[in-house]
């Protein structure tokens, strides 16, 4: 099993999700369709929907409409937040194109946040089951909060920690990938047992997903990431690898640190110190070990699952992200 193989097996419901997906970009203003589009129609992995629909189709052999207005409702939902997130960090590139805030602006792209944002929770309000509702719209609060905390923590380094990194990406990452596994279960008819259990996999997934995330920011081709390497560090977010760093580094290290990230001074100097701090303090194989320790997790979320393509398919998502630092 490998990507393209999941997306051969999921490529008729894949179809009538991007169609769904479509016709929610359209909106009564021009500028707000222009922007939907730009985030929606230039697809990513569609990690999301492909994860909602592999867990139900691991308890169930056929999709319905429920299904597919859910996985494109969580995908909008993403996208909501992509744009919300990209005008807090007044990013430039997203998926190899210019961001919405460039091209449009800050107000009509907040805007066009909010559309996508309301389209996304009108289609769950479709599948009629307050669970997947209290779900999905949970994962939403949680994921702003998780935005909050990634804002705060950038400007108070001091006060950020491996638990708080812990928390904040549980609630802005993790919390929308345990959604979807989540509600995949729900719809499905799964036993609230079984429920659980898929919930703490997309939780697993979503971390282990994150940290691996983290450490392509040092070691990712910028090709394939759609963005330069480095340049979490140069918008001042203070990822694992360098909480790992200066967790175990000396006193003088973490002060010079400290001050690098609350004066926001990243320049080739100050880049090439925190980086080099990064690798002398091995910090990429610890932060790797954290990821390997999620992905375990989440297998055994997974493991009392019938045996299935769609089983198997859910397990190369765990190798498939590890295999990106690999």
């Amino acid at each position: 099993m490998d990507s393209k193989g999941i997306f051969n097996l999921l490529k008729n419901d894949l179809v009538k999700v991007e169609k769904i997906l479509k016709d929610s970009t359209i909106a009564n203003e021009t500028i707000c369709t222009d922007i939907s589009k730009h985030i929606i129609l230039k697809p990513g992995k569609r990690f999301r929907p492909i994860l909602l629909l592999l867990t139900f189709l691991s308890f169930k052999k056929k999709s319905n409409s429920n299904i597919l207005k859910a996985a494109a409702a969580v995908e909008l939902l993403h996208s909501a937040s992509l744009i919300h997130d990209d005008i807090v960090d007044e990013s430039t590139m997203r998926r190899g194109q210019k961001t919405s805030n460039v091209i449009w602006g800050d107000h009509a792209s907040v805007l066009a946040g909010d559309f996508l944002l309301s389209k996304s929770l009108w289609l769950i309000n479709q599948t009629k089951n307050n669970h997947v509702m209290n779900s999905v719209t949970n994962a939403a609060s949680e994921l702003a909060d998780g935005q909050i905390m990634d804002l705060a923590f950038s400007k108070k380094f001091n006060d950020f920690s491996i638990k708080s990194y812990f928390k904040m990406i549980s609630l802005k990452t993790a919390s929308l990938l345990s959604s979807c596994s989540e509600v995949g279960a729900i719809l499905a008819g799964a036993n609230p047992q079984k429920v659980k259990s898929m919930k703490n996999f997309g939780l697993n997934l979503g971390i282990s997903f994150q940290i691996v995330d983290d450490m392509l920011d040092f070691t990712g081709d910028t090709k394939i990431l759609g963005k330069r390497t480095l340049q979490d560090l140069k918008d001042g977010k203070v990822t694992l690898p360098l909480i790992m760093a200066v967790n175990s580094t000396s006193k003088n290290n973490f002060k010079k640190t400290e001050s690098i990230i609350k004066q926001r001074k990243f320049d080739r100097k100050s880049l090439d110190f925190l980086y080099n701090l990064i690798i002398n303090e091995d910090s990429l194989n610890k932060t790797k070990k954290e990821a390997e320790r999620f992905a375990k997790k989440a297998l055994t979320n997974i493991k009392a699952l019938d045996s299935s393509i769609y089983k198997t398919a859910l397990e190369f998502l765990l190798k498939g992200n590890l295999t990106r630092i690999t």
